[in-house]
């Protein structure tokens, strides 16, 4: 089984693949690492601070893996059988990503990406939505190992454009 991980920068897509990977017995795979590791991408764009990904390269590299979790948030591009999208509130995302030493413009970028579902809306196959907002990473990955057991789908249930549209303009 390949799981993916994805969601806006900030969301807990590590924390939460590594318990996952620990619990499941599978291998984690930070796709960010492994690009960079691997040269497997086109570009490094400096004004996005972030590389161009060439994603044939990246999808051939992985396609043999199994028993395996993508944490990344582009990771639901990928050829996978589940993808959980994490979700939070867009000012939890905001702080996080200033911690992080993240430029205004990078924090402007994923939080509009958070408010919009941008992970959501390119996701692909059987997909999990969780607001992972005042939950323990703990708790988000036994309702993620439910979901998979149980082979639920849920997507949708997370908005934040009433709460945050003043962003978007």
């Amino acid at each position: 089984m390949k799981i993916a991980i994805t969601g806006t920068p900030g969301v807990g897509k590590t924390t939460v693949s590594k318990i996952l990977g620990e619990r499941l017995g599978f291998k984690v795979i930070d796709i960010t690492d492994f690009v960079k590791k691997n040269k497997l991408y086109k570009e490094y764009v400096e004004e996005m601070d972030s590389f161009l990904i060439d994603f044939e390269k990246l999808k051939k590299a992985l396609e043999k893996e199994d028993n395996v979790i993508f944490d990344g948030h582009i990771s639901h591009l990928l050829d996978v059988d589940y993808t959980i999208v994490l979700r939070c509130d867009p000012k939890i995302i905001e702080k996080r990503l200033k911690e992080r030493g993240y430029s205004e413009k990078k924090i402007l970028e994923n939080v509009q990406a958070e408010i919009l579902d941008v992970c959501l809306c390119e996701s692909k196959g059987k997909v999990y939505e969780i607001d992972t907002t005042n939950k323990k990473p703990e708790e988000i990955v036994e309702e993620i190992i439910s979901a998979i057991k149980e082979g639920k789908e849920r997507k949708g249930v997370v908005n934040w454009l009433e709460k945050y549209f003043d962003y978007l303009i």
